[in-house]
C-alpha cells in the first residue's frame, strides 16, 4: 500500500474518532474558586531569590551531589537485581 494511501486511511480514522468523542464527551467547567485555589496552592518565589538560588554554588552542589547519589543508588539497585536474577536461571 503507498504512503500516501495508509497517510489518508489514518487520518480519516483519526477524524472519525475524534468526531465521536466530541459527540460523546462533553464539556466541564471548573469550580469558580479552582483557580483562586489553585493560585494559593501553587506559590512562585519573587525573581530575585529564584536567581540567587541558582547564582548560589552550594545550591548547585547539592543538587548536583543529591542527584548523582540518586543515580549511583539506582544503578547499584539495579546490578544487585541483576546479579540476583542471573543466578537463579
Amino acid at each position: 500500500m503507498p504512503r500516501s494511501r495508509t497517510t489518508q486511511l489514518s487520518m480519516t480514522n483519526f477524524d472519525e474518532l475524534e468526531a465521536h468523542l466530541a459527540g460523546t464527551l462533553r464539556p466541564v467547567t471548573p469550580p469558580g474558586d479552582f483557580a483562586q485555589r489553585l493560585r494559593t496552592r501553587v506559590h512562585m518565589p519573587d525573581p530575585r531569590r529564584i536567581a540567587e538560588r541558582i547564582a548560589s554554588w552550594r545550591s548547585l552542589v547539592i543538587a548536583i551531589g543529591g542527584t548523582m547519589s540518586i543515580i549511583l543508588l539506582i544503578v547499584t539497585v539495579a546490578r544487585a537485581l541483576f546479579h540476583l536474577v542471573a543466578r537463579k536461571s
